[in-house]
């Protein structure tokens, strides 16, 4: 291995977790990792499309133009749950679409996806014995220009293991792995109300370089992503 993997086996063996390659035996962690992580941020998704002008006319408009149709204040303040109701079944959608889609594509054989090509990669943070951290690399394919890129994907902490810097060092191991690789730049998309998340690429020197709707669905919940890029140091 190169001298800054050893160097992070050293300095991690101080701290109360330590970061490998996936084994075939942490499928079953990785995957209630990943899919209890996603879906954690269904709430904050709802309230961030609370927040929206349309949802706010929903919730005024929408009772409102009832009574008004039927007379009856009952109905109308019965339809405020409801569409309360409605608004979460909305943002729970593309989150659910999201873990269905992983796990039918890249996560469906983790070993297939990213440790058959050298140019790509899958850690796991271990403490006592138990997966509590998780990160993959991918190799991006055809960009333009000719430009070598990695892109980050699936960065997550079990709740219980989140404060002590776990996130940051799966990051960093990610962008050591780059720079041995002969990247140019590491790209990733984070949800724009994950605030932890982003707190920690920017501190390791990622920088915005888009805001952006991945798609139809998350245009429909008000869900922009930030488009982060990071620029890979040479080798000396």
């Amino acid at each position: 291995l190169p001298p800054f993997y050893r160097l992070e086996e050293t300095e991690e063996s101080m701290a109360p977790y330590h970061i490998r390659k996936y084994q075939d035996q942490d499928r079953e962690a990785v995957m209630d990792m990943f899919i209890q992580g996603t879906l954690h941020h269904i709430s904050s998704g709802f309230f961030h499309l609370l927040k929206q002008p349309r949802s706010f006319l929903l919730l005024l408009g929408g009772p409102g133009t009832l009574f008004l149709a039927s007379g009856s204040l009952l109905l109308s303040l019965l339809a405020f749950p409801g569409i309360l109701a409605f608004l979460w079944l909305v943002v729970r959608y593309p989150f659910n679409w999201y873990v269905d889609n992983a796990l039918h594509t890249d996560l469906r054989d983790i070993r297939k996806s990213y440790l058959s090509d050298r140019g790509s990669c899958f850690w796991v943070a271990e403490s006592e014995g138990q997966v509590v951290g998780m990160v993959c690399a991918c190799r991006v394919q055809g960009f333009p220009g000719g430009q070598k890129r990695l892109e980050l994907l699936h960065l997550s902490v079990r709740p219980e293991q989140r404060g002590k810097g776990i996130a940051k060092s799966l990051t960093q191991t990610l962008l050591q792995f780059a720079q041995y690789q002969g990247y140019d730049a590491v790209v990733l998309s984070t949800l724009c109300f994950n605030y932890p998340a982003q707190r920690v690429y920017e501190q390791l020197g990622f920088w915005k370089a888009r805001v952006a709707f991945d798609s139809l669905k998350w245009r429909v919940v008000a869900i922009p992503f930030f488009y982060y890029e990071y620029s890979v140091p040479y080798s000396l």
